[in-house]
């Protein structure tokens, strides 16, 4: 039976803003307002920016949600249309790798980290057969057990801290038993140091990303896409590994990974915080979350101009217009004017900012929180993208919204994303 290979259409990757607080490595920190699921969609929505896709995959270890779902507030986010199905992986490297090697044409695989030892996200979109994208085909899987760390549902962890052990039994043992060619060419590593894999397997200028995660794989896919590698991809956790062959071709990659500063400490206000309210949450959530306004046909009294939030409108006779579309908003737009909240609010982290936000093309102006920048750090007229956060946790329910995510001289002029096609800059 032959094997069919998977194409990848586009690669995108999201890192927040944040760095430790007086650390000086490269890892990154979630900002306060992000969660395992506002970075995947930053992360899909880098690989499928003209939401091509016609099913998701959303592998982590670390959802928001583990009743209720998560799939409705990610389809919003990444502006997909709501009968779209939506699958929930809770796994790692391995099963990120699997989710790809099993996926039908147009879906998009997306994994997500909120940990701090490695937070970000990462997305694959599928393309169709016959595309000439790189490809992925399977070559050896090994699920075993050797539960080095354990976490429970309390989010309670545990630690079995014997380094030899892991290597010895785990993967030195594992890699054993995949059979993998002697000195094969790696192109791509995820959840496992270079040393351990060498001199068994030749990694010499391969794309390593050592840390046990689900997004640490796709990183490593696109730094091997963008070498133009061609070579083993291998994805580790504790003892379980997924094996595939990459070959290399023109994907898209797309990385949404602006610099930023350190994350400072920030203090939520005493008092009484504004419970949620389930009725109105579910009235504002198409508006709010797929970004979306009215616009009615122009009448006596109604004008076209987009409506947001949607409102209930009336003509000059009296009566109530009836005939209006829904349109979506932009997701760019400058500001108009600022103002910083430095009194404590119950429930929310301050000081922070609030910007009312001219969009892109429109006549819509809308009121956003400040995010990516510390408080105070914002000017009239810096331009920015919208992008889904998490606002507040009402009840321990998640509330998420929309902010504000302003360019900054580091980000460059592309909304802070690089874009890379074929291996060239575009």
């Amino acid at each position: 039976m032959s094997v069919v290979a998977t194409r990848l259409s586009s690669v995108g990757t999201y890192l927040p803003p944040w760095k430790p607080l007086g650390r000086e490595d490269s890892r990154r920190v979630r900002g306060p307002d992000e969660d395992a699921l506002t970075m995947a969609v930053a992360a899909g929505r880098a690989a499928d920016p003209g939401q091509a896709a016609r099913r998701v995959v959303f592998v982590s270890r670390d959802f928001p949600l583990l009743s209720g779902g998560n799939g409705a507030v990610l389809l919003a986010g990444l502006s997909l249309e709501a009968h779209v199905p939506v699958t929930e992986v809770l796994g790692a490297g391995p099963a990120v790798l699997d989710a790809i090697l099993g996926a039908a044409p147009g879906t998009l695989v997306i994994a997500a980290d909120d940990s701090p030892e490695a937070a970000g996200g990462g997305a694959v979109l599928v393309g169709e057969e016959g595309d000439d994208g790189a490809a992925l085909v399977p070559v050896a899987r090994q699920i075993r057990s050797l539960p080095v760390v354990v976490r429970h549902q309390d989010g309670a962890q545990y630690r079995y801290r014997d380094p030899r052990l892991q290597r010895e039994v785990g993967t030195k043992s594992t890699l054993t038993r995949l059979a993998l060619p002697v000195a094969s060419p790696v192109a791509a590593a995820a959840g496992v140091a270079s040393r351990l894999l060498s001199p068994a397997l030749d990694v010499v200028g391969a794309t390593v990303e050592p840390t046990e995660s689900a997004t640490g794989i796709i990183r490593a896919l696109a730094g091997a896409i963008h070498a133009g590698a061609d070579g083993l991809v291998l994805a580790m956790e504790q003892s379980c590994a997924t094996a595939a062959h990459l070959g290399c071709g023109p994907s898209r990659i797309c990385r949404d990974e602006r610099e930023g500063g350190e994350l400072a400490a920030e203090q939520p206000g005493d008092g009484i915080e504004i419970p949620i309210s389930l009725a109105a949450y579910s009235r504002a959530f198409e508006p709010k979350l797929r970004w979306q306004a009215d616009v009615y046909v122009e009448a006596p009294g109604i004008d076209t101009a987009p409506q947001f939030p949607p409102r209930i409108r009336v003509g000059s006779d009296g009566k109530l217009a009836q005939r209006c579309r829904t349109v979506a908003l932009p997701r760019t737009g400058t500001v108009y004017t600022h103002t910083t909240v430095r009194i404590q609010v119950p429930g929310l982290p301050g000081p922070y900012s609030l910007a009312l936000i001219q969009l892109d093309g429109s006549s819509v102006r809308v009121l956003l929180k400040v995010t990516g920048v510390e408080a105070g750090l914002i000017r009239i007229g810096q331009s920015g993208s919208i992008v889904l956060r998490k606002i507040a946790v009402r009840a321990g329910v998640p509330d998420y919204g929309y902010a504000f995510l302003p360019e900054t001289p580091s980000s460059g002029g592309e909304r802070g994303r690089l874009d890379r096609s074929e291996g060239a800059l575009l």
